[in-house]
């Protein structure tokens, strides 16, 4: 990175930042016409790729729309029931998040511009392109799409609250608040750091119905999956509670360290060191749209990282600090031209990038491919489904593997679990026992559990896997009950 910061800064602002360059992606139907472009070689790029384990887990509660999930809340569920009027395949389904990120882009174009100018609102679109985790979230249909989405939207319209103290930005606050929420628990901590500006900045607004009025709308919005949870022994709360805040008393420093580093390298180091800076900076402080948008890194940022020193935390919980960051920091690199910075957090930030989107041609180690996660089940479903007798029941070993198959089998059929396994919404939508004989696929050897459930359980082929860049796969195909 050093030899990157060494870059000559002329070469960068005459050749990479030119001013004409930065005003034409500084106007807001230049930025969504980009952001359009992206989304569609998105779509090119990610229709060719097999789906991943919860991807098709969510595409099977679209098949059985609910107020809520034990998982998560049913955003996800609803955005690939409404893309399955274009299609029942990897198409429709990966264009749930490659529109989420486009709109969510366009969201975050539309707040820098607010605080900062359309100069820095075309330097922010461009590291929001560059940046890892985007390239992610634009890529798996998961939760995390429609949270950052709403995320935005709610940031967009809590600083035009800010400035303007206009209604209807309050009421559009508590409508992307709320539908957020509908997204991902996780946006409870967008609600408490909104709470926090208000409390620290606009106190007054506590003895208004502005605010109230506009938390009564996420509320209002979040009740349906209330009144799920209210008819489930409050089991989503508690699953998701138990599975962020782990058991651990004990500090494992190795852990903490390993998170950190790798939220750093999904937003791109210097980037990350960039935003720190901003958060910290004294003008950010003193402007109050500013002070929100540190608030709302800082926060919800301080929750994981504290968590992180005690349980594991993924790296896609913490994205949502990352549209906020990534505005503050592209203003600390405008305000202060900070093109050396600049310059080491693109490059950076691309090659990441790349290494995620091709990690094959460009040769990486097969343990470090991020696509072995998709590898394999497709061509173990397609050489297990020749051996299917007529109407014979369909069975798997864990909630990915079953979701993988009812999506790759022609009708889609209900597939269901027989042996223990991970908790899921398997075992809340199927209460009746599972069928004592079928067709079953595997990613582990049986060790006993589907002979007991079914009577017998007969070995038809232990069926490997393996291509150039990526870690072999084996699964075990079984007929039981026969």
């Amino acid at each position: 990175m050093k030899s990157l910061l060494l870059l000559p800064a002329n070469a960068l602002r005459t050749r990479a930042i030119t001013p004409a360059v930065l005003d034409a992606l500084g106007r807001p139907g230049v930025a969504a016409l980009v952001l359009a472009v992206l989304a569609l070689l998105q779509l090119g790029y990610g229709a060719h790729l097999p789906l991943f384990g919860d991807e098709a887990y969510y595409w099977t509660w679209s098949r059985q729309l609910a107020a809520g999930y034990f998982d998560h809340p049913p955003m996800i569920a609803v955005l690939l029931r409404l893309a399955s009027l274009f299609g029942d395949g990897e198409l429709a389904v990966r264009g749930v998040p490659a529109v989420c990120a486009a709109v969510g882009g366009w969201c975050l174009h539309a707040l820098a511009r607010d605080v900062y100018g359309p100069r820095t609102a075309a330097l922010t679109l461009a590291l929001y392109v560059l940046i890892p985790a985007t390239q992610l979230n634009a890529l798996i249909a998961t939760p995390d799409a429609p949270l950052l989405m709403f995320w935005t939207l709610a940031l967009l319209a809590a600083q035009r609250a800010v400035g303007t103290g206009a209604w209807r930005w309050f009421v559009l606050t508590g409508v992307a608040l709320g539908l957020a929420l509908l997204s991902k628990y996780t946006a409870v901590l967008l609600g408490g750091a909104l709470l926090v500006f208000v409390a620290l900045r606009r106190p007054g607004w506590l003895r208004r119905p502005r605010v109230w009025v506009a938390a009564a709308t996420a509320v209002l919005l979040f009740a349906p999956v209330l009144w799920w949870n209210a008819r489930h022994d409050w089991i989503s709360f508690a699953f998701q509670y138990r599975h962020g805040t782990g058991q651990a008393a004990t500090v494992d420093l190795g852990q903490w360290a390993g998170f950190l580093a790798g939220l750093s390298a999904i937003f791109s180091p210097p980037l990350f060191l960039l935003a720190a800076a901003a958060c910290g900076a004294p003008a950010t402080w003193r402007e109050p749209r500013r002070t929100l948008l540190a608030l709302c890194t800082l926060l919800p940022l301080s929750v994981f990282v504290w968590k992180g020193l005690f349980t594991k935390m993924e790296l896609n919980w913490a994205a949502v600090v990352f549209p906020s960051a990534t505005v503050l920091a592209a203003g600390y690199i405008m305000e202060g031209r900070r093109w050396r910075w600049l310059a080491a957090s693109g490059v950076m930030a691309l090659a990441a990038s790349a290494a995620l989107k091709f990690p094959v041609a460009l040769g990486l180690p097969a343990r470090l491919n991020i696509h072995n996660r998709l590898f394999g089940e497709r061509q173990a479903i397609a050489a297990l489904l020749p051996l299917r007798r007529p109407g014979e029941p369909l069975l798997a070993d864990h909630y990915t593997t079953a979701s993988l198959l009812a999506f790759y089998a022609p009708g889609h059929p209900h597939v269901r679990i027989p042996v223990p396994s991970r908790f899921s919404q398997y075992d809340l939508r199927d209460r009746d026992p599972a069928p004592r004989q079928g067709l079953y696929l595997a990613r582990r050897p049986d060790d006993g559990a589907l002979a007991r459930q079914c009577g017998t359980a007969h070995l038809l082929r232990a069926f490997s896997v393996s291509a150039p860049g990526y870690l072999p796969k084996t699964f075990y195909f079984y007929r039981c009950g026969a």
